[in-house]
Protein backbone atom coordinates (compact mmCIF):
# COMPACT_ATOMS: atom_id res chain seq x y z
CA UNK A 1 0.00 0.00 0.00
CA UNK A 2 0.90 3.64 -1.17
CA UNK A 3 2.02 6.10 1.46
CA UNK A 4 -0.60 8.33 -0.26
CA UNK A 5 -3.17 5.42 0.16
CA UNK A 6 -2.29 5.39 3.49
CA UNK A 7 -2.53 8.61 4.10
CA UNK A 8 -6.07 9.15 2.56
CA UNK A 9 -7.79 6.51 3.83
CA UNK A 10 -6.15 7.24 7.72
CA UNK A 11 -8.05 10.79 7.19
CA UNK A 12 -11.34 9.08 5.33
CA UNK A 13 -11.38 7.50 8.95
CA UNK A 14 -10.38 9.73 11.23
CA UNK A 15 -13.14 11.90 9.22
CA UNK A 16 -16.05 9.69 9.73
CA UNK A 17 -15.14 8.71 13.21
CA UNK A 18 -15.43 12.62 14.38
CA UNK A 19 -18.40 12.62 12.27
CA UNK A 20 -20.36 9.77 14.02
CA UNK A 21 -19.11 11.11 16.83
CA UNK A 22 -20.48 14.48 16.62
CA UNK A 23 -23.47 12.81 15.41
CA UNK A 24 -23.93 10.73 18.64
CA UNK A 25 -23.16 13.73 20.71
CA UNK A 26 -25.93 15.50 19.40
CA UNK A 27 -28.70 12.61 19.74
CA UNK A 28 -27.33 12.62 23.31
CA UNK A 29 -27.58 16.48 23.56
CA UNK A 30 -31.81 16.38 22.13
CA UNK A 31 -32.46 13.06 24.00
CA UNK A 32 -30.81 14.40 27.53
CA UNK A 33 -31.18 18.09 27.30
CA UNK A 34 -29.24 20.15 29.98
CA UNK A 35 -27.89 17.21 31.45
CA UNK A 36 -25.75 16.33 28.29
CA UNK A 37 -23.18 18.75 29.50
CA UNK A 38 -21.08 16.21 31.51
CA UNK A 39 -21.58 14.35 28.54
CA UNK A 40 -19.99 16.85 25.74
CA UNK A 41 -17.05 17.39 28.98
CA UNK A 42 -15.88 13.58 29.06
CA UNK A 43 -16.22 13.89 25.04
CA UNK A 44 -13.83 16.44 24.81
CA UNK A 45 -11.87 14.51 27.45
CA UNK A 46 -11.53 11.71 25.55
CA UNK A 47 -10.67 13.27 22.51
CA UNK A 48 -7.73 15.24 24.29
CA UNK A 49 -6.39 11.49 25.87
CA UNK A 50 -6.50 10.46 22.56
CA UNK A 51 -4.76 13.58 20.75
CA UNK A 52 -2.00 12.73 22.95
CA UNK A 53 -1.64 9.55 22.58
CA UNK A 54 1.66 7.45 20.89
CA UNK A 55 -0.87 6.40 17.91
CA UNK A 56 -1.99 10.00 17.23
CA UNK A 57 1.56 11.22 17.40
CA UNK A 58 2.95 8.46 15.20
CA UNK A 59 0.73 9.62 12.86
CA UNK A 60 1.41 13.53 13.11
CA UNK A 61 5.33 12.07 12.52
CA UNK A 62 4.64 10.34 9.85
CA UNK A 63 1.96 12.96 7.62
CA UNK A 64 5.25 15.26 8.58
CA UNK A 65 7.84 13.19 7.25
CA UNK A 66 5.54 13.43 3.65
CA UNK A 67 8.00 15.53 1.51
CA UNK A 68 11.19 13.86 3.19
CA UNK A 69 11.02 10.70 0.88
CA UNK A 70 13.62 8.74 -1.02
CA UNK A 71 15.57 10.14 -3.86
CA UNK A 72 15.52 8.27 -6.94
CA UNK A 73 18.53 6.80 -8.65
CA UNK A 74 20.40 7.98 -11.06
CA UNK A 75 19.69 5.55 -13.92
CA UNK A 76 16.27 5.83 -13.50
CA UNK A 77 16.16 9.26 -13.46
CA UNK A 78 18.01 8.50 -17.08
CA UNK A 79 15.68 6.45 -17.61
CA UNK A 80 12.44 8.67 -16.75
CA UNK A 81 14.02 11.44 -19.65
CA UNK A 82 14.54 8.51 -22.42
CA UNK A 83 10.98 8.04 -21.93
CA UNK A 84 9.44 11.62 -21.86
CA UNK A 85 11.76 11.95 -25.21
CA UNK A 86 10.15 9.13 -26.68
CA UNK A 87 7.03 9.87 -25.14
CA UNK A 88 7.26 13.88 -26.87
CA UNK A 89 8.41 11.69 -30.35
CA UNK A 90 5.35 10.02 -30.29
CA UNK A 91 3.08 12.90 -29.25
CA UNK A 92 4.52 14.91 -32.30
CA UNK A 93 4.16 12.00 -34.38
CA UNK A 94 0.18 11.90 -33.50
CA UNK A 95 -0.33 15.53 -34.23
CA UNK A 96 1.26 15.10 -37.52
CA UNK A 97 -1.37 11.97 -38.34
CA UNK A 98 -3.78 14.31 -37.02
CA UNK A 99 -3.12 17.32 -39.25
CA UNK A 100 -3.07 14.83 -42.32
CA UNK A 101 -6.46 13.24 -41.61
CA UNK A 102 -8.39 16.16 -41.09
CA UNK A 103 -6.55 18.22 -44.01
CA UNK A 104 -8.11 14.81 -46.37
CA UNK A 105 -4.69 14.13 -47.56
CA UNK A 106 -2.36 11.64 -48.07
CA UNK A 107 1.13 11.79 -47.47
CA UNK A 108 2.77 11.88 -50.50
CA UNK A 109 6.39 10.60 -50.58
CA UNK A 110 9.41 11.50 -50.96
CA UNK A 111 10.16 10.31 -55.10
CA UNK A 112 13.94 9.22 -55.55
CA UNK A 113 15.71 10.80 -58.47
CA UNK A 114 15.29 8.72 -61.20
CA UNK A 115 18.73 7.25 -62.97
Amino acid sequence: MSDESWESNAFIGIGLAGLGFFIALAAASATLGALAVPVWGMAIAIVAVIMRSPLARAMAERLGRKGSGAELPGELLAELDDLRARLLEIEERQDFAERLLTRGGTAHPVEEPRQ
